[in-house]
Parts: C-alpha cells; sequence; structure tokens
C-alpha cells in the first residue's frame, strides 16, 4: 500500500501522514497458502508396467495375449496426451524363476520409436514380480518427491512372495500423491481378482477388467486417459466488490477527518478503519461502520506517523482498498 510521508513544518508541526488506497484492489487472504499445483512443475509422468511373464503366451482368439497387450498400448500411445512423459516398465520377459526380473525398457520421455522397439521385444518367460515392479516404477518416478502415476496391466497374481496391498499402501504413505491404476487382462479367479483391485483401491487408482482385446484397449485408454489428462484449472475465486477510497492525505494528531468511498456493492458491516502504514491484515485502531453511506470521520491517531486508511470487507476481515 503506497504512503506518504508527513511534513513537519504543517500544523503545528504535528502532523499525521494518512495513505488512501484510491485504485480497486483484490481481496487477499495474507495467511491463505497457495493452492499446490494438480501436477509436479514442467511436465507430468507415468509409467506403464506391462506382464511379460510365461502366462502372458496364453491365447484369447488364437492370439497370444502379449501380442494384444503390445497392440493395446500402441493404441493408448496414438491417445496419450504428449505433455505427460510416458516410460515402460516390463517383468518376467527375460529369465525363467527370476524374481528380480524387472527392467526399464524405455525410460520416461522415450520417444515413440524407441518406446516402440521395446515393447516388441517383450518375450513373456518368468513369474509375476508385479509389486516389485510397480514399487521400482514408483521409485523411478521419485514418487516420495512429486507426483506419480503406474499404470499396471496383469494377467495373474503376484507369485514371488510380495504382499501387494501392504506396498501400496506404504507407496500411498510415502509419496507425495501417488497413484496406481491396475487393468486386470483375462483374469477369472477372485483371489488374484482381489489382490490387483487392492493395488488400485490403496492408491486412489481405477481397477478395470478386460477380457479380449477390444476390453483390453478401452481399458488402457480409460486408465491411461486418468493418468494422461491434463490437470483441472483451479477455481476462480469468489469476486469481491471493486472499492474506490478518498481521504485526506495529512491529519493533524487526534483530530477527525472525513474519509469517503465508492463500493459496487456495499455490506451495511463493512468498515473503514486507519492503521499504522504496513499493519497486518485484520489490524483496526478507530474505524466506522460503513452502513448505507458514502462517507465516514474517523479520529487521527495521537502519534505522529505514517498510517494507512483502509476499507475492510466484514466477511473474513479482507481489505479492498
Amino acid at each position: 500500500m503506497p504512503t506518504l510521508k508527513a511534513s513537519p513544518a504543517q500544523l503545528l508541526g504535528a502532523v499525521l501522514a494518512i495513505a488512501a488506497l484510491c485504485a480497486p484492489a483484490a481481496a487477499q487472504d495474507p495467511a491463505a497458502p497457495e493452492a499446490a499445483p494438480a501436477v509436479p512443475e514442467g511436465d507430468g509422468q507415468a509409467i506403464l508396467v506391462i506382464d511379460a511373464s510365461n502366462s502372458m503366451w496364453g491365447q484369447i482368439d488364437g492370439v497370444a495375449k502379449i501380442e494384444i497387450a503390445r497392440e493395446a498400448v500402441s493404441g493408448l500411445l496414438d491417445r496419450w496426451n504428449p505433455e505427460v512423459e510416458l516410460g515402460v516398465m516390463a517383468y518376467g520377459h527375460r529369465r525363467e524363476g527370476d524374481c528380480t526380473d524387472i527392467e526399464l525398457v524405455a525410460p520416461v520421455g522415450a520417444e515413440r520409436p524407441v518406446v516402440d522397439t521395446a515393447l516388441a521385444s517383450l518375450t513373456p518367460r518368468g513369474k509375476t514380480p508385479m509389486t516389485d515392479a510397480v514399487a521400482q516404477a514408483a521409485e523411478a518416478l521419485s514418487h516420495a518427491d512429486r507426483p506419480a502415476t503406474v499404470i499396471l496391466v496383469s494377467d495373474g497374481r503376484e507369485t514371488c512372495n510380495a504382499d501387494p496391498c501392504a506396498v501400496a499402501s506404504e507407496l500411498e504413505r510415502s509419496g507425495v500423491a501417488f497413484t496406481a491404476h491396475v487393468v486386470g487382462f483375462d483374469v477369472a479367479d477372485e483371489e488374484t481378482i482381489a489382490q490387483l483391485q487392492c493395488i488400485a483401491e490403496n492408491t486412489g487408482g481405477r481397477y478395470v477388467a478386460a477380457d479380449s482385446a477390444e476390453e483390453l484397449s478401452v481399458a488402457l485408454v480409460e486408465t491411461g486417459g486418468a493418468a494422461a489428462s491434463e490437470p483441472e484449472p483451479a477455481p476462480e475465486p469468489a469476486a469481491q466488490p471493486s472499492v474506490t477510497l478518498e481521504a485526506p492525505e495529512q491529519a493533524v494528531m487526534g483530530s477527525s477527518f472525513v474519509v469517503a468511498w465508492s463500493a459496487s456493492e456495499q455490506n451495511p458491516d463493512d468498515y473503514v478503519t486507519i492503521v499504522p502504514a504496513g499493519a497486518e491484515e485484520g489490524t483496526y485502531e478507530d474505524y466506522a461502520r460503513v452502513r448505507d453511506d458514502s462517507e465516514a470521520s474517523l479520529q487521527a491517531p495521537a502519534e505522529p506517523g505514517l498510517y494507512e486508511v483502509r476499507y475492510v470487507l466484514k466477511e473474513g476481515r479482507v481489505t479492498l482498498a
């Protein structure tokens, strides 16, 4: 708020300088924290975790599930939001019986040809360490420092003695905003479905079942859309009345002076007050309710110095001018 210095030679040498805010000001609550961004600064990031265990050689309508998965992922990439960087992780694609067979086959932000080549190279061979794969994907996305999203596509349950529900809960607890969406592909066993569902539920994600090539494509677009959609804009703050305020630049200590105002909307319980220049929001000394008037008298403080005249909204004690 602008302030004006007092002139020591005027008005018996005891002059009060008063700053009148004559331009409308946006209502602002200095104590309110800024809203956290919906996505991390810069581009968003996500990792797609693909089951490439031996069971993905199973067929649906004569086509291997791994082939169906490749086609579905390709369709997802065609619709992917380019502002969200995507990586691809796979498990069970290199060695039989190895619970550590987890690999980031396409790094986050890789170009489309790199992702396509990585998908084409997947050969189902091994076990299903999906729990560790989700955890490694979260770590690769620095989930403890910024929002992170993982999309898991699996056709079976955990086979490496890990607890997916417990790990998912821990990732949710330790992450800034960690989410895992899960697609259960050709899964009929109730225990397996429950295991996959809990990964999504414990992280605030979505579980989608897919039993065909078409359903897998739809499921990936659905879960991928949740990960890749642009953040919704923050709601606009409620409009506050515009106010102009007029007051003399100087006043004698202890004297009365007139303050005039004009408001687009005026609550009778709003008030005008005089406070030391730079005083915290909500501070008030001598004041007058605005009622239905357009001016009022205030008394200047007894001590010389720089002061401000403010128009204050009753609701929240927000300074409008």
